[in-house]
């Protein structure tokens, strides 16, 4: 079993939704036999797959009830602009999971060593589970008509840091997984892309405020950015075991 770093902390129970700045960004192989040493496990790992087939299942039908919710709200060219956004997320969140359970739906252990947050997850489970809760949390304030999520005022330069680090990470973890893996990542990678325009149409349609406009890709950016750090940091240790 290889051991890898993971972050389970999140944006309204969410994943990844925390400032970059704040997510480990440094590969450190470390030896496996720490995976047996006492940690506290997440809520994920101690699902079987039966109840974890039950919680997105259920997760999965709020997520309907919010999109429809707001799409009753919504004119014709907003509708159409939502459907398009929801559409390309459902295709993200697929190819996201075909991405991940081949190579890290298993239990691991995560941040080895720092204190408050070693922990032994899953890391498919926790990004299936977190991508249903950030698109409930975004449907959800966007009929409140909430979109300025991060409430905070420089975006562009933060904006440019994370446009950076989306090529960088992209291209790393390509690097890290084996060959037989790359065409689903290249996929997910494309659905990310895809699901990022669509749904920054529909907020450019939604709020004519740039800063709101920002705000919203850098949230988007974040989240997709802090997932391929996790996910490069599980991927480091089975490049090693194979190396080794």
């Amino acid at each position: 079993m290889c051991i890898v770093f993971f972050l389970s902390l999140c944006f309204s129970g969410n994943l990844a939704a925390l400032p970059s700045a704040a997510v480990s960004d440094h590969l450190i192989p470390l030896p496996a036999v720490n995976f047996a040493s006492s940690s506290p496990q997440t809520a994920s790992v101690r699902l079987s797959q039966r109840e974890y087939e039950r919680e997105t299942k259920s997760l999965k039908e709020l997520c309907d009830i919010k999109y429809q919710k707001l799409l009753r709200s919504l004119n014709k060219e907003e509708k159409e602009l939502l459907s398009a956004s929801q559409s390309k997320w459902n295709i993200f969140l697929l190819s996201l999971q075909k991405t991940l359970t081949p190579q890290l739906d298993t239990p691991v252990k995560v941040f080895y060593g720092v204190k408050g947050k070693e922990r032994i997850t899953n890391i498919c489970r926790d990004a299936v589970i977190a991508s249903y809760k950030q698109r409930i949390s975004d449907l959800d304030r966007w009929t409140k008509g909430n979109f300025t999520p991060l409430k905070i005022t420089d975006t562009e330069k933060s904006l440019h840091l994370e446009k950076r680090r989306f090529n960088e990470r992209a291209s790393r973890n390509i690097y890290l997984m084996e060959e037989r893996y790359r065409r689903e990542e290249f996929a997910s990678q494309k659905a990310g892309r895809d699901f990022r325009e669509a749904q920054l149409s529909f907020i450019k349609k939604m709020t004519e405020d740039r800063h709101s406009v920002s705000e919203e890709d850098l949230l988007m950016l974040r989240r997709m950015n802090d997932l391929r750090v996790l996910q490069a940091e599980g991927l480091v240790f089975f490049k090693q075991e194979r190396e080794e």
